[in-house]
């Protein structure tokens, strides 16, 4: 299967290849006549920008869908809904994932609930990755990078009214999405605002084998507000309200029966302060999430059990940024406080029997504060460093009298509360010269252990049926990251390389301990976090892009990854290879293309950690859309095949080898009046 992927990919590309030829050169704009200068007291540019749904594939996507097209980001999928996001193959506890700015934290002890879940792409103006040590300045406690999920605000844009309409239906699944969202701006105010709807039924996995317990309902509904107080001067808000009920995992013992998130932010914005301060923004914020998992739609429980989880948080940031002469500059400070609190309750069969009560997140508190600062500078226009560094204070532990005396079981001697340092720095140089961009760049940096792996208490992990039990003791995990790239670019090619190679000291992963019981029937026993002396990483792609006869452009994408522990045995959940291409027409208001993707056999997979091997596998798509105008009315429409030869497969990232949707066919009627 391995020769079969990688011989289609190759074919494919000289396929597309024989057709590429010399695009026109770009226009050249000639100088400017003007020859008197001005002195302008202020410049107000205003823009409005937000994600282009109807350049999508599917303009009504999820996050998730759409993270999917981006660099460096991998999806973990335990069912149809709430894929976990991944950034140089590194999950959540590794990443740091924000909204705006926001920290927001997961209350499912099984990751159930990512932070991309709360927000829907009708909301987004962009969505911003950084890779490795490199990141959003509201970053904390992470090594493989970051995702700053940016809110989309009208702004002050003296447009008046804007009203959008979305449909969706997919036939796999019987998934329908319906949402609309409306936008008013003028000089000193503005408001969107918008409601969006999710319902899908199991879906069929090629073959048209139905996948039990793969059902969601979803509900968003959300507000950014904008007043002008003065020349210089903006307050905003945003409140997003996000409902999720009778959601089912496949891959997992149990489902969901709601997920709800609060959202809520007031923050001041300042534009040109000085000659050193080009803006300065101050926010505070606060969050609500609640998970509520339960069984009781499993007909194969061996016992009953309700498992709710809360996480709540109150943080603000105040960030800085400007420009003198060559460098270009970034200031934050930014605190927070986290309560994180999970239980279970264990009903039994026989009614005479006492119900079992933990606390699996036993009430833990984390109270976080740092100092970003990063400055770019240009010896010229072809050369620039930029160095970065973030550390923070870190006090976390265990609020509860009840949760501290149930760990002290296997940890007498642990304290309550511990204070960590955690932080990194980073460097880059990068060299643009006619066709070519390059960069090189280094990092240090450690994290603290997250909530489960410091503090968690007997959660089942599915992957490979073992209790987890939380190490208080742990020592932070620290890596070194060297990453290089490159680019050229030149009518009509653009090719694009990269690699990145991270060494950890420290690594926490759960091993097996065979003194412990464990307390989940059916599991193979209990696995307790520790430091491993060292593990690496390697992650490389290569990127290559066409445009071709006016109207046609091609692009594919070849990535690697490689992930070893200290005995040189694989980590989990690191892909094989995988490669992609597609073709695509665009003339007018008629857009089309056709994309083949697959993967190579997953053989360097881990055993221990409760992996098997994965197959290869190739899958096509084909889309179509078409956009018109009548009067103030623009329509969208979007149709397409995923899947189209409803192939039956998995990847390295899906649960339990839970198989991914077969053949689905899909359509979407966007209207936006103006």
């Amino acid at each position: 299967m391995k020769r079969k992927t990688a011989l289609l990919c190759w074919l494919l590309c000289r396929i597309c290849g024989i057709y590429a030829q010399q695009a026109t050169d770009s226009l050249s704009v000639p100088p400017d006549s003007l020859t008197k200068s001005y002195s302008l007291n202020e410049i107000v540019i205003v823009t409005k920008t937000s994600i282009n749904h109807n350049r999508q594939t599917k303009p009504v996507s999820t996050v998730e869908e759409y993270l999917q097209s981006a660099e460096k980001v991998s999806l973990i999928k335990r069912g149809s809904y709430a894929w976990e996001p991944t950034i140089n193959n590194m999950a959540t506890e590794r990443i740091s994932v924000t909204i705006d700015g926001m920290k927001i934290f997961h209350a499912c002890t099984d990751n159930m609930d990512p932070v991309t879940s709360y927000v829907e792409t009708i909301n987004l103006s962009k969505v911003k990755v950084g890779s490795g040590f490199e990141v959003s300045p509201n970053a904390s406690n992470n090594i493989g990078g970051s995702l700053d999920l940016q809110l989309n605000k009208v702004g002050f844009c003296c447009e008046g009214w804007e009203v959008n309409a979305n449909l969706g239906y997919e036939t796999n699944g019987c998934y329908r999405i319906a949402g609309a969202d409306f936008a008013f701006s003028d000089s000193a105010f503005y408001v969107n605002s918008g409601f969006f709807h999710r319902n899908s039924e199991n879906y069929l996995a090629g073959g048209r084998k139905e996948v039990a317990f793969s059902q969601f309902t979803k509900h968003n509904f959300f507000t950014n507000l904008g007043y002008l107080v003065g020349k210089k001067h903006a307050i905003e808000a945003t409140l997003i309200y996000d409902r999720a009920s009778d959601v089912g995992y496949p891959a997992l013992a149990m489902d969901v029966k709601t997920a709800e998130g609060l959202i809520a932010s007031l923050s001041y914005r300042r534009e040109n302060l000085s000659r050193l301060a080009a803006r300065w923004e101050t926010k505070a914020y606060f969050n609500n999430i609640v998970h509520i998992m339960d069984d009781t739609g499993r007909p194969d429980a061996a016992i009953h059990m309700d498992m709710p989880g809360k996480s709540r948080t109150a943080g603000m940031y105040s960030l800085l940024e400007g420009r003198r002469g060559r460098h270009r500059y970034a200031l934050n400070w930014d605190a927070y406080y986290n309560r994180s609190y999970a239980e279970m309750t264990m009903y039994p069969a026989n009614p005479a029997e006492k119900e079992m009560f933990m606390l699996t997140w036993p009430d833990v508190r984390t109270l976080n504060t740092g100092l970003f600062a990063a400055d770019e500078y240009r010896f010229s226009e072809h050369h620039a460093v930029r160095l970065s560094s973030k550390w923070s204070l870190q006090r976390d532990g265990i609020h509860s009298d009840f949760g501290l005396n149930t760990l002290r079981i296997y940890y007498p001697n642990m304290a309550a509360y511990r204070n960590r340092l955690v932080g990194n720095v980073s460097g880059r140089y990068q060299l643009r010269h006619g066709s070519w961009e390059a960069s090189a760049g280094a990092g240090y940096g450690n994290r603290a252990p997250s909530v489960s792996e410091a503090y968690g208490f007997y959660l089942f992990n599915t992957f490979d049926a073992y209790d987890y039990l939380g190490n208080p003791q742990l020592k932070p995990e620290s890596s070194v990251e060297a990453k290089v790239e490159a680019k050229w670019a030149q009518n009509p090619f653009i090719v694009k390389a990269g690699a990145s190679y991270f060494y950890f000291t420290g690594y926490i992963i759960g091993k097996p301990d065979g003194g412990l019981s464990p307390m989940t029937i059916g599991a193979a026993g209990v696995k307790v976090y520790e430091n491993l002396p060292h593990a690496s990483m390697l992650n490389a792609n290569l990127s290559l892009k066409s445009f071709f006869m006016e109207y046609f452009s091609w692009h594919g994408r070849i990535a690697y990854s490689r992930g070893q522990d200290d005995k040189k045995g694989s980590l989990p959940l690191i892909p094989p290879v995988s490669c992609e291409t597609s073709l695509a027409l665009k003339k007018d208001r008629f857009a089309a293309e056709i994309a083949v993707l697959g993967a190579s056999r997953q053989a360097r997979y881990s055993a221990e950690y409760g992996e098997d091997e994965t197959k290869g596998y190739v899958i096509g798509n084909i889309s179509a859309g078409y956009s018109f105008k009548m009067r103030n009315v623009i329509f969208n429409l979007k149709s397409g095949v995923e899947n189209v030869l409803d192939s039956c497969y998995s990847t390295y990232a899906d649960w339990k080898n839970i198989p991914r949707k077969g053949r689905n066919f899909f359509i979407n009627i966007g209207i936006n009046v103006l």
